[in-house]
């Protein structure tokens, strides 16, 4: 015997359910997280990138310093008409030894300081002794012509340049320029002063340790980098890599805000779980009690007639469909009213709750069963043949009138009449109830305590 279970859709549609609330509740959590962890890694993201483009920029500052000051010491000797006779016209080896080459390369720490004359040709060439096999044809070769070029051309700090050659697998940092006349400020053309410093191991231990730049290294050129400067030639050529390491702000980070953040998001998950779960068991119950408000007789606590009369339509829609067999029963309790004004109300309602404990043993778990107000009952029997339906509600009436109800140690006795009828073809349930009251009607005309089987005009 099914009640509770046959829920139609319109009755599920009726309540707002606790999980439709849970997965709204769930899916703004859910969402507000997703918010939170993308501004957070946004963030961090955006740290990372900061830290990039401020490393990359110390690198092109610390480069831009060193080529300053080249150009520095460099500018001291080009505009010293004393440096211009005692190295290029006289080449006065004790002047230069003492004044310039060796002298450069010891105090400044130079690999190698070169004067040219006319026709670019070499005037003087001192060496540092890590270098000593480095040849001016070689520096010729790997940029230093270019860079004349380029100081010819150039119309600022009197055509002063600076810039990266190599010579071998060796990269140098570079600084030319055209010697000065002291008094007219006028360039002497063809003769030139040039000092350079090799990117080699030790030089570059010291760019790191002075502007800080941790792994600031010379990369291989199979190295597989990630943060590196391209150098260049004046030509535009690339000869090498600058690269360094880097601590992304975001490691360093990520941790303290994991530490400092979980706590609170673990508690706000369990508190929102619980007041979850809380609001779950209440809506639970409310829609519980909707439910059992709406569809159940209070009393009986089978369906009522509001709820069996849905169901009833339903069923008949899917045998018409389907080409099943159904019938209806409706039946009332013999003398209920002789009951009630013998033993009371309460023994009255005592007797419904009776009658239907028998019919709930008796009935099978396909028939639908209801009250549908007062004494009066009715049983839906799904694929069911009419001789089978005489047999099932003939069963449940004699259980009836051999169960009586015993009431303070007095037995009442009590009867069904029934009106049997199966479903017809172009019928509605509200008009197969109504030829099951006539058939009822006929019960009790006849006797009562008795099932009367209705099929149109045979009976």
């Amino acid at each position: 015997m099914r009640s509770r279970e046959n829920l139609t859709a319109i009755n599920h549609e009726s309540f707002v359910t606790t999980k439709s609330v849970v997965s709204l509740v769930s899916g703004l959590y859910i969402a507000t997280g997703l918010a939170v962890v993308s501004s957070v890694l946004f963030l961090l993201t955006s740290l990372d990138r900061a830290a990039k483009a401020d490393r990359a920029h110390r690198v092109d500052i610390a480069l831009n310093l060193e080529a300053r000051y080249l150009k520095t010491v460099l500018l001291e000797y080009s505009y010293w008409d004393e440096a211009y006779e005692a190295i290029v016209v006289e080449i006065d080896e004790t002047w230069i030894e003492q004044n310039s080459g060796q002298y450069l390369i010891d105090e400044h720490g130079f690999d190698f300081s070169l004067a040219i004359k006319a026709g670019n040709q070499l005037a003087h060439l001192s060496l540092h002794s890590e270098v000593e096999g480095l040849q001016f044809e070689q520096l010729m070769a790997g940029g230093l012509e270019e860079l004349i070029a380029t100081s010819l051309q150039s119309e600022v700090d009197e055509g002063m340049v600076a810039g990266y050659i190599t010579a071998g697998r060796d990269i140098y940092l570079v600084a030319l320029s055209p010697f000065i006349n002291e008094e007219t400020e006028a360039v002497r053309p063809g003769s030139y002063l040039s000092m350079g410093r090799r990117l080699d191991d030790d030089y570059i231990e010291e760019l790191a340790a002075a502007y800080e730049l941790p792994g600031l290294h010379l990369a291989h050129p199979t190295e597989r980098v990630t943060n590196t400067k391209t150098l260049t030639n004046t030509t535009g050529q690339a000869i090498g890599r600058l690269a360094w390491s880097l601590q992304r702000p975001s490691l360093l980070i990520a941790p303290k805000v994991i530490a400092i953040v979980m706590p609170f998001v673990c508690v706000a998950m369990l508190l929102t779980q619980y007041f979850l779960k809380r609001d779950h068991a209440d809506r639970t119950a409310f829609e519980e009690h909707l439910y059992k408000e709406a569809t159940l007789d209070p009393l009986t606590n089978i369906s009522n007639r509001r709820h069996l009369i849905a169901l009833g339509q339903q069923e008949m829609a899917v045998h018409r469909r389907n080409g099943g067999e159904l019938a209806v029963a409706l039946f009332d309790i013999d003398h209920f009213k002789v009951i009630n004004d013998t033993y009371g109300h309460a023994t009255g309602d005592k007797a419904l709750i009776h009658l239907t404990h028998i019919c709930a043993n008796e009935l099978r778990e396909s028939d639908l069963f209801g009250r549908l107000g007062g004494d009066e009952f009715a049983i839906i029997l799904q694929e069911t043949p009419l001789t089978e339906a005489i047999e099932v509600i003939d069963r449940v009436r004699t259980s009836i009138e051999a169960c009586p109800m015993v009431i303070d140690h007095y037995m009442i006795p009590l009867t069904i009449s029934v009106g049997l009828v199966p479903m017809a073809e172009q019928t509605d349930f509200e008009s197969l109830l109504k030829r099951a009251d006539v058939a009822l009607y006929e019960a009790k005309k006849r006797g009562r305590n008795q099932v009367w089987v209705s099929q149109g005009d045979n009976n």
